[in-house]
């Protein structure tokens, strides 16, 4: 037993590393904490795991292949906790980062397998251990961008867990396949022509990998984004219809206006002839076909103003005693079609859960406003049949639907009321 015997299981297990903070970069928006302080309590938890092992693997069993599966399951532990997102999309990020680095560590025993023809796994050399080491950093350099861009685009905007279970799948198939593949005698590799087609099998199995993440994520990218040109073409139908409504209101009260002098001489014939309960009965009628505005001017937005009319004249409809207070700059910060799809839902919600109690209980109050530089805070109040459903102290939606968007949520409940607040940076 030496330093050799400590250092290479220590060096292959250090390589959960440099792949965990690349598995860091999709989800960059949704950390715990500061970037810098997870990258530190990772490396200490990966540094630490590593050591105690190779204490392990020198002290009690050479063989110790067998510890990656506890060091996976540590390490992933460490690195979901790290974030805030689904444990669906922490865990296929992950497998399918260690997917690649099995092919790495495949390859690496490729080249060890060519230093030394007549050796095996169990004496996987140091030389083979810095080829490895210098493949994953060369890996994860290359992909840490894309894998922040277009990754990141994926946390942020994909949220259904079947999709990312499924992918998951997907990149677990591949590990097993590279688990199997291991040669453990380098003299298989040294016979006939089975060295290079090891190498080409391997080969395509890696580019097909690359080919099904692109695929996977054109994939998605093009439902997120006909989702969000549904979002965007029913904000423009609800402007058409209050356009078409302004537009009425315009036309009918250019023809009051047009017919008013003759009202006016109506009123003062009957007003000299002193026949009021005629005036009256004239004024009555006169206020009758006097058009009313049905559109408000709740904000600067044209789109959120669409947005809350559509929804405060469905609630007016349904009798649900409506109170919107609307309070933000002339210029969003954020894209409105987002913040009308996040406004929508809740008011959607609102009114369903509103509509199963008797009309004299229903309210809704809805009140968005800036607060703390640009973030923007949404409360909404409404009555509801006092139901509701958690997962991991967590409310869940009572009816069914998906969710896009996952700003900060935060629900208190009452008997007959709830309130929902969201701060959306």
């Amino acid at each position: 037993m030496g330093l050799k015997d400590f250092l290479l299981p220590f060096i292959n297990f250090m390589l959960f590393l440099p792949t965990t903070l690349l598995c860091l970069a999709p989800a960059h928006n949704h950390l715990r904490e500061r970037w810098s302080h997870a990258v530190i309590r990772l490396s200490i938890l990966i540094t630490c795991t590593a050591v105690a092992f190779s204490f392990f693997a020198l002290y009690i069993s050479r063989a110790w292949n067998f510890l990656y599966l506890p060091a996976f399951t540590i390490i992933f532990c460490g690195y979901h906790f790290a974030m805030n997102v689904h444990i669906s999309q922490s865990f296929s990020i992950f497998l399918l980062v260690c997917a690649f680095t099995t092919f790495i560590s495949n390859f690496s025993i490729v080249f060890d397998a060519f230093l030394h023809p007549d050796g095996n796994l169990a004496d996987f050399s140091f030389t083979a251990s810095i080829f490895e080491i210098a493949l994953v950093l060369l890996f994860c350099s290359l992909a840490a961008y894309p894998a922040a861009k277009f990754g990141g685009y994926l946390i942020d905007h994909l949220q259904q867990h079947d999709v990312w279970w499924s992918a998951g799948i997907v990149s677990t198939l591949f590990f097993i396949f590279n688990q199997v593949m291991v040669v453990r005698k380098y003299s298989t590799l040294h016979t006939n022509m089975v060295g290079a087609a090891y190498i080409a099998v391997m080969s395509i199995m890696f580019i097909l990998l690359i080919f099904l993440c692109i695929v996977f994520y054109f994939m998605v990218s093009a439902i997120i984004k006909k989702a969000e040109l549904d979002d965007r073409n029913h904000i423009l139908e609800m402007q058409e219809k209050q356009y078409e409504s302004l537009q009425q209101y315009l036309n009918e009260d250019a023809k009051v206006r047009h017919d008013f002098r003759q009202t006016i001489y109506t009123l003062k014939e009957l007003s000299s002839a002193k026949d009021y309960n005629t005036l009256d009965d004239y004024l009555s009628r006169y206020i009758d076909i006097v058009p009313q505005k049905n559109t408000q001017s709740f904000c600067q937005d044209n789109a959120l103003n669409a947005l809350l009319n559509h929804y405060y004249q469905r609630a007016l409809k349904d009798n649900i005693k409506t109170d919107i207070e609307v309070s933000l700059p002339g210029k969003l910060h954020m894209d409105s079609i987002s913040l009308c799809s996040i406004v929508g839902n809740i008011l959607e919600n609102a009114i369903i859960a509103c509509s199963e109690l008797p009309e004299s209980k229903r309210f809704i109050h809805l009140v968005i406003s800036k607060e703390q530089g640009q973030e923007i805070y949404i409360a909404v109040s409404n009555s509801f049949n006092g139901k509701t459903r958690q997962k991991n102290g967590r409310y869940l939606s009572t009816h069914k639907g998906r969710k896009r968007h996952r700003p900060y949520l935060r629900y208190s409940h009452l008997r007959t009321a709830r309130r929902l607040s969201i701060l959306y940076p």
